[in-house]
């Protein structure tokens, strides 16, 4: 959905343009170039020029020299009519292309745009834009090459994207129409390496693929998307990043996506170097702690249980009812975004003497300490339960996923923490076995269950 911007209007010239016959002075013939765009003289003259030549008539080009073609990447007898906004863009808000020096004649106004090229190249041109027939719409455009340097006078947008210290790339049509100075630092590519390629073949790894067409969508359905992820750089090492998509907006129309990145590695990597202990003992991906660390604290409450006659503990094992269809559906980027959620919502809502651990796959647990009674039990169960029902935003699509909750209150039988596991376990299987979205409480010999059903929804 391009602009044309073409410079200010121009006073039209008579209907025809005079050109002295040399082989008779004292003759005149009169020749309107784009009305002549079909003469076999004409298009010889035109594509024997070094320069970009255009005809437009009635909005549309109908000729494109030999130097234009081949620019554009057509070749002869490929050209037909087409929209001049299809041809020469008019500059976007924030583009910063290069300013035009030219400064006109008494025919012409000078003008700078951007050519889509046919193998999604970009390219800055400038030139001048004459009207010859103002009533018949008609226009011959004579263009070179945007060169590299600036107008002497700088213009505040271009300074703004400039001096932004969070990398930045602007996509149209799929293709990078900008990318700032931060780009080039964080990625090691060029705006000239940039410029009409795709983010997706530059940055983004294999295994991110489906992840990157997903933030796509979510900015169409939702307006923004915020994700910590990895990108690479030109050398193919890989970058955590921190990177919110957004809309590109033109006169109130969507017509591409702005992006931006920041590098969060040294941020992970200073928070891991004084911690070696801490990542053994802990769940990379929600940072919550592993297996291993949560049997130790299960290991020290049913010690200090055995202590106090008036207190004892409980442990809760959850299972996300649709985590497999949801990566099969959306991806593992998404699938990971679900898994940190649920971590997210398991420290929100347990106490500070809890602990929620994140098991394997999509199985978290939770030990409760310091109960007074199975009904204190079933309270937190249940307030998990609720919170696992509530949707979750990925990518922009809310998803009711809910979850499978099993728990089981800490007995004398209860030695060892495996034992205390394998019965929490075995509740979160049978609410599973009854259609998840609930939670069951494990009791001696036969089992009182207690449960709340949720109602259940597909990936949106």
């Amino acid at each position: 959905m391009a602009t044309k911007v073409l410079g200010p209007a121009i006073q039209s010239e008579p209907k025809q343009n005079k050109i002295e016959d040399q082989t008779n002075p004292e003759k005149e013939r009169y020749w309107n170039l784009p009305e002549h765009a079909d003469s076999a003289e004409q298009r010889e003259i035109l594509d024997a020029l070094p320069v970009l030549v255009f005809l437009e008539r009635a909005g549309k080009i109908v000729f494109a020299n030999a130097e234009a073609r081949q620019m554009l990447g057509y070749v002869e007898g490929e050209w037909i009519p087409r929209p001049i906004e299809e041809v020469l863009w008019g500059l976007f808000p924030g583009t910063a292309e290069p300013q035009t020096l030219l400064t006109g004649t008494r025919r012409g106004s000078p003008f700078h745009a951007t050519m889509p090229a046919k193998n999604g190249r970009l390219l800055p041109v400038e030139g001048t834009y004459s009207v010859t027939n103002a009533e018949l719409h008609e226009s011959v455009i004579v263009a070179h090459p945007g060169g590299r340097r600036r107008a002497p006078k700088t213009r505040l947008m271009e300074d703004v994207l400039a001096s932004i210290p969070e990398a930045m790339a602007i996509e149209l049509g799929n293709h990078v129409l900008y990318t700032n100075p931060a780009f080039t630092r964080m990625f090691g590519y060029s705006a000239e390496e940039t410029a009409g390629g795709r983010l997706s073949e530059l940055i983004v790894p294999e295994t991110r693929q489906a992840e990157h067409a997903m933030l796509a969508k979510g900015v169409n359905e939702h307006g923004r998307v915020l994700l910590e992820t990895t990108r690479r750089n030109k050398a193919g090492n890989p970058l955590d990043v921190n990177m919110q998509a957004a809309p590109l907006l033109v006169d109130g129309a969507q017509v591409g996506y702005v992006y931006t990145f920041r590098d969060i590695g040294e941020r992970k990597e200073a928070g891991a170097r004084p911690q070696p202990q801490h990542d053994a003992m802990h769940d990379v991906l929600t940072g919550l702690p592993n297996r291993a660390l949560f049997l130790d604290r299960v290991n020290l409450a049913l010690t200090r249980r055995s202590r106090r006659q008036d207190r004892t503990c409980a442990l809760i094992c959850l299972d996300m009812d649709l985590f497999k269809e949801i990566n099969d559906a959306l991806g593992h980027a998404a699938g990971d975004v679900l898994l940190n959620s649920v971590a997210e919502r398991l420290r929100s809502s347990l106490r500070p003497q809890d602990t929620a651990a994140r098991l394997g796959g999509d199985m978290f647990a939770v030990l409760v300490e310091d109960l007074l009674s199975g009904s204190d039990l079933e309270g937190i169960a249940d307030r998990i339960s609720r919170e696992m029902a509530r949707p979750f935003d990925l990518f922009g699509h809310m998803i009711q996923s809910g979850a499978s909750v099993g728990a089981a209150l800490a007995e004398p039988e209860h030695s060892t923490p495996d034992l205390l596991v394998r019965d929490a376990e075995q509740a979160m299987f049978r609410s599973k076995q009854a259609g998840g979205g609930r939670y069951e409480v494990f009791r001696k010999r036969r089992e009182t269950r207690s449960h709340t059903k949720r109602p259940s929804s597909g990936v949106a």
